[in-house]
């Protein structure tokens, strides 16, 4: 691999052919890449479906009374004035689709072509199976026009018609002109207001069109992907030429350069170059990634993104001239340049060299260590902040002297906190290739100790980049010893890390959980007096059998968890530990403490690790296995005496299921890294399941108890819930209530939420008043059924679970 700025084996004469060859070059072909902007554009048009459904439930009378007022202002007009651009709108916007089309076939893009098709048959399919609930909830214009003529109804267009056209101009772009492409979406943005113009329909169900296409659209160019969009050979050589500065070759530079194209060029006076070029994709990349650490990371100086990319490029090579003038040895600036589509390029004249990354280990002396930081001295001394001081932007020159590159993320005038998060990159990035005493010690011999103390609290992954946060991963316990060399070469006692994390990613899908849960909830507390009235007339002697039952569940849990094993366990210590688990996972998700309980105390009897891991694994398997047995026994029952198809999905909704498991499991297939962990690690763990197993049938009388104890767990949750509605009035028969609950426990097992919480709760009033049962039994009679099987076992669980700790069970 090569550095930035050169190459192991420079080149600098040019013979007399190149001199003579045309300062142009032949139009490459482009490659057809996903960029950064299809998944932006992925991401603003999902929130624009969204929002758009949002509107047609919740804003109907808002949306007819807008476009009642809208027509009724436009009568005052002459109406053939109204009618003809009505027309005029509507005939154009319908030539759009079929002048694309013909464009495609002339310019024999097939490719292109496949994709339209493919677009316009999912929108029509989406947008089809959900015509229903469309069209039952747009809104009639309250007085429509009585007096327009025929052939005006019939250019009327409809949700399907715009989201076709939507997604295939989304799908076209890339090989569109911006000024048709601008012409193209004007067009069919303008369709929404004509339609308001004469009164003929409401707003929202195009408008719901519109945003499908355009998500259906975006998801079609991130999967297949588009051409690439950045300038090409021609266009960065004419750029150049216009400027002033005429290459006679130009060949992309196969380096690592962050956020931009690297190219190695050289004039005809025999002068070679670097150029770094930097696009509409590369500016997107760079947004993106600025949000993205805005809205996880806190505290690690990041400034606001530039208004331009005209003005970050103006920015780094202002940057990289004060550097340079401050005496730290960077590659020279020549020049930024302005390229066509507002591309810009930064020429930076080219060193012989190579990346320190690059660079075997052993060639990285303590000299040349020092000297790195001799370098990274200069800049603290006059305040530079690189930002991204990692080993792919220290430079290696032939003649062994350091330099530091790319300061696209550099700022000048920066904070204490800035430039001790350049040491904190440098000394990890560095450990990474010398280990963590020799980076330290260089670190404190230059810059003294007191500075790597205080940078050591951004010692730690979320503070570092990208790649050397993957590069950790590989080599786990080199952060330790990075904290223990800092604390033996400084006056720190331990290092306390600086809080850097705005917010956890489950922190944000649990609270998306509780606000879906909370917003299902919400509208069955309406009728708030009824349901204080069902809780004052309770029947709360019923609530003691539901404890009774909820206190089987850890009994018949623990007779399956000891049947999975060969050694024999004891049924008492083992329905602790399940009770235990009751503690731990109210304060993990999806009972993730409590396998992991499971799993501790399995290896303290003595089970070997793999072992205990496959007995899980089949205790799980058989536990889910009789689970659908009895969701399909009591189902058949109930479907005797109760209708359950009122609360079993529409046919729409399986429908969009399926959709999406196929769709992931076509994901699954197609990606490289999934199937390498199916193969690698989901199929040897489902090789030892099936191994137990079959170990397991051998043995019938563990088998049987197994299967008993998994099912007294299930029924036993049956049982709570059966006497909770008893406890309100109940009347549900006991078929339904299970089908209730086996249903209900499916779909609310999915939520990453700490026993469910919020998911359950829904799922089950849901399914209770699908049933006929009133919410204002349903609702309370849930509440206690949770608080007999979730809340009440938490302290036993508590003491259960530092019972095991004292004995050394766990």
């Amino acid at each position: 691999m090569v550095g930035n700025f050169g190459t192991a084996a420079a080149s600098p004469a040019i013979d007399d052919d190149r001199k003579i060859q045309a300062k142009t070059v032949k139009a490459e072909q482009r490659p057809w890449v996903r960029s950064p902007v299809d998944f932006m554009r992925l991401i603003v048009s999902a929130l624009a479906v969204g929002l758009s459904v949002l509107g047609l439930g919740y804003l109907q009378g808002t949306a007819a009374g807008l476009s009642s007022d809208f027509a009724q202002i436009t009568r005052t007009a002459p109406g053939f004035f109204t009618l003809s651009i009505y027309a005029t709108f509507d005939v154009v916007a319908s030539l759009v689709p079929l002048a694309v089309l013909v464009w495609i076939l002339v310019r024999r893009h097939w490719r292109l072509l496949g994709l339209y098709f493919i677009t316009s048959f999912v929108v029509s399919l989406v947008l089809n199976a959900l015509a229903g609930s469309i069209d039952s909830r747009v809104p009639g214009v309250p007085n429509p026009p009585d007096d327009l003529p025929s052939w005006a109804s019939e250019l009327v267009w409809t949700p399907e018609g715009v989201g076709g056209l939507a997604a295939a101009l989304v799908v076209s772009a890339p090989w569109m002109t911006r000024r048709w492409r601008r012409t193209a979406w004007l067009l069919l943005l303008l369709v929404v207001p004509a339609e308001m113009l004469v009164g003929l329909a409401a707003p929202s169900g195009l408008l719901v069109g519109l945003a499908t296409g355009w998500f259906v659209g975006s998801a079609t160019v991130v999967a297949f992907g588009a051409p690439q969009r950045n300038p090409t050979h021609a266009d960065v050589l004419a750029g150049l030429s216009d400027a002033g500065l005429p290459l006679v070759e130009l060949a992309r530079a196969g380096v690592d350069a962050r956020g931009s194209t690297p190219y190695f060029g050289a004039d005809d006076e025999g002068r070679s170059y670097f150029v770094k070029v930097l696009g509409a994709d590369e500016r997107s990349a760079d947004l993106m990634f600025r949000v993205f650490r805005w809205l996880r990371l806190s505290g690690v100086g990041d400034e606001r993104p530039f208004s331009s990319l005209r003005r970050a490029v103006e920015h780094e090579a202002m940057v990289s001239a004060l550097a340079d003038r401050a005496g730290v040895r960077t590659p020279a600036i020549v020049a930024p340049i302005s390229l066509k589509d507002d591309s810009m390029a930064l020429v930076y004249e080219r060193v012989d060299g190579r990346s320190l990354d690059s660079v075997d280990p052993s060639e990285i002396t303590d000299g040349v260590l020092h000297d790195i930081w001799q370098q990274v001295g200069l800049l603290r001394s006059h305040r530079i902040g690189h930002r991204d001081l990692r080993s792919a932007n220290v430079f290696l020159t032939a003649s062994g002297h350091a330099m530091l590159i790319d300061f696209g993320f550099g700022e000048v005038a920066v904070s204490d906190l800035l430039l001790d998060q350049d040491v904190a990159q440098l000394v990890v990035s560095t450990a990474l290739d010398v280990g963590a005493e020799r980076a330290v010690d260089a670190a404190v011999d230059v810059l003294g100790p007191a500075a790597v103390a205080a940078a050591a609290p951004r010692m730690q992954p979320l503070a570092l980049s990208g790649a050397t946060q993957t590069a950790l991963k590989k080599d786990k316990g080199l952060m330790a010893a990075v904290h223990d060399r800092v604390v033996a070469r400084t006056e720190l006692d331990e290092i306390e890390l600086a809080e850097v994390e705005r917010v956890k990613p489950r922190t944000v899908v649990l609270a998306l959980m509780l606000f879906a849960a909370v917003w299902v909830l919400i509208p069955q507390f309406a009728d708030l007096p009824r349901i204080l009235e069902q809780v004052r007339g309770a029947n709360w002697a019923w609530a003691v059998p539901a404890v009774v039952f909820s206190m089987l569940t850890y009994v018949g849990a623990a007779m399956a968890l000891s049947a999975s094993v060969p050694q024999r366990l004891s049924l008492g210590r083992t329905t602790l530990v399940t009770l235990g688990g009751s503690f731990v996972n109210r304060v993990t998700p999806a009972k993730v403490g409590g396998i992991a309980l499971n799993m501790r105390y399995l290896q303290k009897q003595g089970v070997e690790t793999a072992v205990a891991a496959s007995s899980i694994g089949l205790y799980q398997g058989i536990g889910i296995a009789v689970h659908l047995s009895l969701l399909l026994t009591f189902g058949l029952w109930a479907g005797r005496t109760v209708s359950i198809t009122e609360f079993l999905p529409s046919g729409t909704v399986v429908f969009i299921v399926a959709a999406v498991v196929l769709a992931v499991i076509g994901v699954a297939i197609a990606v490289p890294k999934i199937r390498r962990f199916l193969r690698t690690v989901v199929r040897p763990q489902l090789s030892k399941i099936r191994a137990s197993f079959v170990d397991l049938l051998r043995r019938p009388g563990r088998l049987l108890v197994l299967v008993v104890g998994s099912a007294i767990l299930t029924l036993s949750y049956i049982g709570a819930l059966w006497a909770s509605v008893e406890a309100f009035g109940g009347g549900l028969s006991v078929a339904g209530i299970a089908v209730v609950f086996l249903a209900g426990a499916s779909i609310a097992s999915a939520a990453p939420t700490p026993g469910g919480i919020g998911a359950v709760e829904a799922a089950l009033v849901a399914g209770l008043t699908a049933l006929g049962l009133a919410s204002a039994v349903a609702v309370p009679a849930v509440f206690l059924y949770r608080l007999a099987t979730f809340w009440l076992p938490v302290i036993p669980g508590w003491i259960g679970f530092t019972v095991l700790q004292r004995r050394g069970d766990i």
